[in-house]
């Protein structure tokens, strides 16, 4: 496997050999639009919510969850569809999946513990 590697390929051309179509990249669409307008929305809210007392690390461990999230789908579909492969995209790849996890669990833990274990 090469180190980094760009493909100049057809978008419209979904490499069916291996099951991926037009479908699929337009799946992601939402999927991406959807994690970036809730981390807009969480922050807008937040902001007028709390107005200028400090906003909770629960709520911006959260919200930083979403941001990475957003970047994972991003990265994803050029990987999908082979547009850039190598092991330096797949390493960041991983990377950028396992901060959002971590992030997302840790976030999700801060705010039951706050408002749901007390």
């Amino acid at each position: 496997m090469p180190l980094l590697e760009f493909h100049a390929l057809n978008p419209l051309n979904f490499a069916p050999s291996i099951g991926l179509s037009l479908y699929m990249i337009l799946v992601h669409i939402p999927i991406v639009g959807g994690f970036a307008f809730a981390a807009i929305y969480i922050i807008k809210y937040l902001k007028k919510f709390y107005g200028s007392r400090p906003i909770p690390l629960e709520w911006k461990v959260f919200w930083t969850a979403l941001i990475w999230a957003t970047i994972h789908e991003l990265i994803e579909v050029p990987l999908l569809y082979q547009w850039v492969v190598g092991q330096v995209l797949l390493i960041v790849f991983f990377f950028v999946q396992i901060i959002a996890g971590v992030y997302l669990v840790w976030g999700a833990y801060l705010l039951a513990k706050k408002y749901i274990l007390k």
